[in-house]
């Protein structure tokens, strides 16, 4: 939905449907944010100021970078999930998501480490719950992304635009598009598709090391950070370890702050959420420099 689409109204009911499902009936608490100050805005851009606002990067063709506005809720049993809205692979659409934030790295030989994995999966089918909810009532969601970009993918893209030709030599390339969320991957797997890649998707780290595990191994890993099962820093670990797949490109995906020990393993970083242009650059680039070191 476009930014001059959405109303207080919208954010109202979204953060309501958020709320209902984050402290259901019985359970103390309540959100983070204090939600009063939501309801004597009058307007959208009085509204965004109670958020935290951020960009990523822009791209080559300087298409500027995707926005972000976050509020901190939590739920019941964790502080700190947010509520997003944000542009993501199409620019000036607007979409509501829900910010697990659970990417705290636990020891699994810590004591803590059970019920951490609990309370993940617990967050996970939360944001499922609410987002499911959104889209009941036509509030945007990932779900209208992926069908953007899947529209896009089937009228093509302008050769002047996010788009721009692929090289004759990167056509066909096999690429592994990872993200927890499935709605994003298809989404960025169809526009990827059009531009002449074979794609793949996968929606959690253990997928990932099934896939990886055979051949044709893909040519480069548009891999997610935060995600079930292994995590975006143990499935680097694990196929920098592995001899077969040292090699391969991973481009790493994450809203995280990420530290130096954890970007070493990776070829490139990708800034949640981005413009698409910045995606196809970074895939480009990454895969250009194999085929001239290799070649």
């Amino acid at each position: 939905m476009r930014l001059s689409q959405l109303t207080p109204a919208h954010v109202r009911q979204a953060i309501a449907i958020y709320v209902d499902h984050a402290w259901p009936g019985g359970i103390t608490g309540a959100p983070k944010a204090k939600l009063d100050e939501l309801e004597d805005r009058p307007s959208l851009s009085e509204m965004r100021s109670v958020f935290s606002e951020s960009s990523s990067e822009e791209g080559e063709d300087g298409e500027r970078g995707c926005r972000r506005f976050t509020l901190r809720l939590g739920n019941a049993r964790y502080p700190w999930m947010k509520f997003v809205i944000q542009e993501y692979l199409v620019a000036g659409e607007f979409f509501f998501s829900v910010d697990t934030h659970d990417e705290l790295r636990v020891d699994p030989s810590t004591p803590d480490y059970e019920p951490w994995c609990a309370l993940q999966v617990f967050n996970r089918e939360l944001k499922r719950e609410i987002e499911s909810d959104w889209a009941g009532i036509q509030l945007p969601t990932h779900g209208d992304l992926r069908a953007l970009c899947e529209g896009i993918a089937r009228v093509g893209e302008s050769a002047s635009g996010p788009g721009a030709v692929l090289s004759e030599k990167l056509k066909g390339k096999r690429l592994l598009v990872v993200d927890d969320d499935e709605d994003v991957a298809y989404g960025a797997a169809a526009v990827l598709a059009a531009r002449g890649y074979q794609v793949e998707t996968a929606f959690d780290g253990r997928q990932v090391l099934d896939r990886m595990a055979l051949d044709p191994l893909p040519d480069l890993v548009v891999l997610d950070f935060a995600m079930p099962e292994f995590d975006g820093e143990e499935v680097m670990r694990r196929l920098r370890a592995d001899k077969r797949t040292v090699h391969v490109p991973l481009l790493l995906a994450t809203a995280s702050e990420i530290d130096l020990s954890t970007m070493q393993r990776a070829s490139g970083m990708l800034r949640k959420p981005y413009p698409r242009s910045v995606l196809y650059g970074m895939i480009d680039r990454l895969l250009s420099d194999r085929s001239a070191h290799s070649g």
